[in-house]
């Protein structure tokens, strides 16, 4: 009899357990969460490759050098050194660019490669861009989840923000639980947990809503404050994403501005005394 019973709380678990799995599949947080990993993943792919470009093509042309990894490898597809078109380089970096580049690969320090061993320099500048194109691809993918999961999330934050917001901490309802002092520091957690260690070293101001442009594109003195208001509103609007699903975003984004245009008003003041 103990064991039929027990058989039977233990199937009863296993079925309760089966259906607690399903319904967490079913949410699509996750795909929020994957493709965001993917698009992370992708930039240090493309990044990691690019720099490989950059070492083998400069036996080829050192003298093309550029910052953008997607430009670069454009760049390598286009130019061939004894046959060099201007105008179909021009279409990338503009026309001045493009001719003082053709008058450098007359005078190029590179080696001149056979055919051959450019074609495979050039096979791997292809796959870089369709990497790039792929990445492209996902992260407009990633904005149409994020508007249509957490719209509230995306109109105070930005898509992108409120994406990796979500992807972060696993889901909506999670970020949702959290106060706005956590959630400001999202992302930084070993600068707070070296923080946590030794007092001495300043705690972190902000983690991934740092990337917000209201915050990155501020003087150092004032992101911490304006990190803070970013994080109040974003607590918010993830409680109404995932709760109440009331569309609130458009009042906590004009709060979010007035409350900015105050303390750099307040911060120019200051600075002026």
């Amino acid at each position: 009899m103990l064991v039929l019973f027990m058989k039977g709380k233990r199937d009863k678990f296993l079925k309760k357990s089966k259906e607690s799995i399903t319904e967490a599949l079913k949410s699509r947080d996750m795909l929020l969460g994957s493709v965001t990993k993917s698009i992370e993943d992708l930039d240090k792919t493309i990044n990691l490759l690019a720099e490989r470009l950059e070492d083998w093509y400069g036996v080829y042309f050192p003298e093309l050098l550029e910052v953008d990894k997607l430009k670069f490898s454009n760049a390598v597809l286009l130019i061939d050194r004894d046959n060099f078109d201007t105008k179909e380089l021009s279409t990338l970096f503009g026309q001045n660019k493009a001719t003082e580049l053709s008058k450098k690969s007359e005078t190029s320090m590179g080696v001149k490669l056979p055919a051959a061993d450019v074609a495979e320099c050039q096979s791997l500048a292809q796959s870089i861009v369709h990497l790039g194109k792929l990445r492209d691809r996902f992260e407009t993918y990633q904005k149409t989840l994020a508007l249509e999961l957490c719209p509230n999330l995306s109109e105070v934050g930005g898509p992108e923000v409120a994406a990796k917001l979500v992807s972060h901490v696993g889901s909506i309802s999670k970020l949702a639980l959290l106060p706005a002092s956590a959630i400001q520091v999202i992302g930084a957690e070993k600068a707070l947990f070296k923080h946590l260690k030794n007092k001495r070293i300043p705690p972190p101001k902000h983690g991934i809503i740092f990337q917000h442009a209201r915050i990155s594109a501020s003087p150092k003195k004032v992101r911490g404050k304006i990190a803070r208001t970013l994080a109040n509103k974003l607590c918010l609007a993830a409680k109404a994403d995932a709760f109440t699903k009331n569309q609130i975003g458009k009042k906590l984004h004009e709060d979010f501005d007035a409350r900015y245009a105050q303390i750099m008003a307040q911060y120019k003041k200051q600075k002026k005394k």
